[in-house]
């Protein structure tokens, strides 16, 4: 007697849809935000602290961890280390200027340079955590890697204005406020270039791989 089945259920898995984008754009809509007022457009150099709170918190921070669980959910371990860290610095960024808080507060009782060394501490780790992504793009594409070497250069000037004690308009600020505002414009692009495919708009934006085989970082 023949017991095998005549028919099987095909089990349909549901599609994956890709997360860079909103990952990208997180940083990108931040970071842009950030550094426009760092060079001083619309308020005083440094002075938007409060107004980008809300982004901080929300898009560059809880949306952009969101983005780095979900990368992980479908095999990107780059882009969920990437988008998940970066999501925390922003996230920790908002929370300190988040009235009520206080931990800006706590250093009014000591010397003016203690909360600028506490700062550069806390920028110079975050820029060793770029460098050692920075690494982990060099097989990926051109738009990548220049996204994440003008953060590099972007957290260097930052932590340099820091430690140097200077003031919130000072020329390290605003140079790294423009490496800042590139890194940003490349993450748009990178996230445009994720986004807009054959299927759903005419216009394809390069990124120019650096190698032909398949990478493990996709934008």
């Amino acid at each position: 007697m023949d017991t095998q089945p005549t028919s099987a259920i095909r089990l349909i898995q549901p599609a994956n849809g890709n997360p860079g984008p909103l990952g990208l754009f997180a940083f990108a809509v931040t970071t842009i935000i950030s550094n426009l007022y760092n060079i001083g457009a619309g308020v005083p150099p440094g002075g938007g602290g409060a107004l980008l709170t809300g982004f901080a918190l929300w898009y560059g921070g809880i949306v952009q961890i969101l983005a780095g669980m979900w990368s992980m959910k479908v095999g990107n371990t780059f882009e969920a280390t990437a988008f998940s860290s970066f999501g925390a610095y922003w996230a920790a960024y908002g929370y300190m200027f988040f009235p009520g808080t206080g931990i800006r507060e706590s250093y009014e009782g000591f010397e003016p340079e203690a909360l600028k060394n506490a700062t550069g501490i806390f920028l110079v780790i975050w820029l060793l955590m770029a460098l050692i992504l920075t690494v982990g793009t060099t097989k990926s594409t051109i738009a990548t890697i220049a996204m994440f070497v003008f953060l590099d250069l972007h957290l260097l000037f930052l932590t340099i204005n820091e430690f140097a004690h200077l003031s919130e308009g000072a020329a390290p600020k605003r140079i790294g406020a423009v490496f800042g505002i590139l890194s940003a414009i490349m993450a748009f692009w990178n996230g445009a270039a994720a986004l807009w495919l054959p299927s759903n708009s005419h216009i394809i934006l390069p990124v120019g791989p650096v190698m032909r085989k398949k990478q493990q970082f996709v934008v």
